[in-house]
This record gives structure tokens, C-alpha cells and sequence, in this order.
């Protein structure tokens, strides 16, 4: 009996199929990364230095290149994920994580730039719907898989659930190669920077501290409590429903651009003071830890679609945004990896949470400063 894909009518349908395949693909190795190194022998400060360098992974591909094919790419992504998927299972401790990270770290420019460029080619004065969309799949998918991705591991095993992504990614790269046209681009380091000149600071804060606090700092707090997969699991989908809660939120969020100016500062103060909140609920207990953990995914998950629609929304050439908006995230991720570590080792990790909280709320004056020419057009 032959597998048949569901059937897609429009080209934007057969895409966003591509991308939750990827997404529930890399959920099952994702969501137990920081429990499988610290339980592999990390302590908590080297699992925190060791996401350092997926970031250094992907801002050492971007320059390799000067051009892509959409669909080329795009499996050259999912093919480097098996790899580094591959290097979990095949590798001993304490090199697995850092080869890991590393090879998925190149997926951020191989696979993610052409998505992004072909997601966004869908745009029709509806950026911030198209936004909503590819934020809330993650949180969705994130609600169930790693609770129950916790109890299939604590039965069988992380190679076992590692599997599960090898084979999902099977069917990944079998829907891109099927649904995905191989469009050329190409675009230059350089220009790519210039397409998003005034924009690069805003861009490089939220890699350094948004990013880096829903991606890094609360997931390696998380370890504090629990080394059961199935625990860390069911708390992990817990926090998710937050999350999720946020995507019906954001689906309502109008496109127009008053809108968007006027939700983005609120919502920057109370992603930061989430943050605050659960550096100091970390020092007090579960309970408290977990409602300021919830709460930044609440606020971020709303947050996170409205600079990336601003990068849409001030782009002249697409795929140049798209490379150049790469460069700076990661940049920014980079060092606010760099400044938390140092923070986590010199005095606490929740000292380290509640000063990206801090640095988060410099992105108000520097919206403010940079929004009369964001908003001129």
C-alpha cells in the first residue's frame, strides 16, 4: 500500500503542508535537546553555551553562498537536519551536542531563507495574517507532541524518539521535493544588509535578547526542576497552551499598520516583564517560574509575527530582506548567548533571565526613534 499526500489544491496550501511536516518533524528532537545534554553529562552552564552554536552554524553558511533554488535548498535543509540528528545518536558526549547544534545551525540560512522567501511571496497587504500563520504552527504542534514525546522516550528511549524525526523528515523532504517549485534567486552579503538599513538594530535586539530568552534561557531554567523526560515533557506542553492562546489572539490583529504600531510597544513591555517575572519566580518554585514562563510565551508569540511583517512591509527586494534579516537575528542571537552565559556564570542564570528582560525593553526607544520613517511609506 503506496502513501498518498492529502490532496493540495493551491500553491500556498502545498507549502504550508511542507512546513508543518518540517515543524513536526523537529519537534520531537527539539523539545528534549537541553533534557538529553544535561542528562548526557552537561552542567546547566555548558547546556546554555552549547546553543551558542547553532547560531555560529548559521551566520558561517550565509556567506558560502550567493544565490539558491527554493526547493534545492530547501531539502539541502532537511538533509543537513538528519545529519545533525544522525550526530545525536552516532557521536559520544560531550561532542554530539556542540556537532549537533552546529548542523542545525545551518538550517537557518538552507532551509529557512527560501521558505521565508516563498512563504512571503503570498503577501498581499496581509503580512502580519501570513505571520500569524507561521508562528502559531509551532505552539500547536507543541501542545501535545511533547508530552506525549516525553512517555515514548521514558519507554524506549531518545534514540527511539530521534527516530521518529528521521522518519518524519522522510516524509518532509518526499512533500518538498513533490509540492515545492525550484525558483532561482540570488542576492549579495552586502546588499542584503543595505535592504534592511534601519532596521538592522531593531532586527539584531530581537535575536539577542527575544529570541534568546524563549529559545534558550527558559528551556535550560526549565532543567532546574525536572530530569524526566516525561515530566519535562508534560511541563513543556503546559507553558505551550500559553502559547497557543496567543495564535487566536494574533489572528486578529488587523494588517494595517496603525494597528501594528500601536500593539508593538505594549507588547515589547509586557514580553520583557514576563521575562522579569520569571527570573524571579525561578528563585521562588515551580508554580511561579511556570506562570512567568507561560506568560512570555503569551506575549512573544504575539510579538514575534510584527517585526518580522515590518521587515515585509519596508522590503524592495524580498530575498535580500530575507538573507539580510537572517544575518542580523543570528548575529544577534550569537551574542546574547554570549552575554547570558557570562551572566549565568559570573552570578546566576536567573540573574541572566531578568537582564535580557532589561536589554528587551530598549527595543521601545529604539521603535520610537525609528518608526516615523518605518511607517512614512
Amino acid at each position: 500500500m503506496s502513501f498518498k499526500f492529502p490532496r493540495m489544491d493551491t500553491p500556498f496550501q502545498k507549502l504550508l503542508m511542507v512546513y508543518i511536516l518540517w515543524s513536526a518533524a523537529w519537534t520531537p528532537t527539539a523539545s528534549f535537546l537541553y533534557l538529553y545534554f544535561h542528562n548526557g553529562g552537561l552542567a546547566i552552564q555548558d547546556v546554555f553555551f552549547v546553543a551558542a552554536f547553532v547560531y555560529l552554524g548559521a551566520l558561517l553558511t550565509i556567506p558560502l553562498f550567493r544565490g539558491f533554488g527554493v526547493r534545492d535548498f530547501m531539502l539541502a535543509g532537511i538533509a543537513l537536519s538528519v545529519i545533525s540528528i544522525l550526530a545525536l545518536i552516532l557521536l559520544p558526549m560531550p561532542i554530539a551536542p556542540y556537532a549537533h547544534m552546529f548542523l542545525s545551525g545551518t538550517t537557518c540560512f538552507l532551509f529557512w531563507v527560501p521558505f521565508n522567501v516563498a512563504y512571503y511571496e503570498f503577501r498581499k497587504g496581509n503580512n502580519a495574517q501570513l505571520g500569524a500563520i507561521y508562528y502559531s504552527v509551532g505552539p500547536i504542534l507543541s501542545l501535545a507532541l511533547p508530552a506525549l514525546g516525553g512517555l515514548f522516550a521514558e519507554s524506549f528511549g531518545f534514540v527511539a524518539l530521534f527516530s521518529v524525526s528521521l522518519a518524519l523528515f522522510v516524509v518532509a523532504a518526499a512533500a518538498t521535493f513533490k509540492f515545492v517549485e525550484n525558483r532561482k534567486y540570488s542576492y549579495s552579503f552586502i546588499g542584503s544588509l543595505r535592504a534592511i538599513s534601519g532596521l538592522k538594530t531593531m532586527v539584531f535586539l530581537e535575536g539577542f535578547a527575544a529570541a534568546v530568552i524563549v529559545s534558550v534561557t527558559l528551556g535550560v531554567m526549565l532543567l532546574s526542576f525536572t530530569n524526566k523526560p516525561s515530566e519535562f515533557g508534560i511541563l513543556s506542553s503546559l507553558v505551550t497552551v500559553f502559547a497557543v492562546a496567543a495564535t487566536l489572539v494574533t489572528a486578529k490583529i488587523s494588517d494595517k499598520l496603525q494597528r501594528r504600531r500601536e500593539l508593538i510597544l505594549p507588547l515589547v513591555a509586557c514580553f520583557a516583564a514576563s521575562a522579569i517575572f520569571a527570573g524571579w519566580g525561578w528563585m521562588h518554585g515551580l508554580v511561579l517560574f511556570l506562570l512567568g514562563y507561560g506568560l512570555v510565551n503569551f506575549f512573544s508569540r504575539i510579538f514575534f509575527p510584527l517585526p518580522f511583517a515590518l521587515c515585509v512591509d519596508n522590503s524592495k527586494n524580498l530575498v535580500s530582506t530575507m538573507v539580510g534579516r537572517e544575518i542580523m537575528l543570528n548575529l544577534g542571537r550569537l551574542s546574547g548567548v554570549i552575554f547570558g552565559y557570562v551572566i549565568l556564570i559570573s552570578i546566576s542564570i536567573e540573574a541572566a533571565l531578568v537582564a535580557q528582560g532589561l536589554v528587551l525593553l530598549l527595543y521601545i526607544p529604539l521603535f520610537e526613534n525609528r518608526k516615523k520613517k518605518l511607517f512614512s511609506h
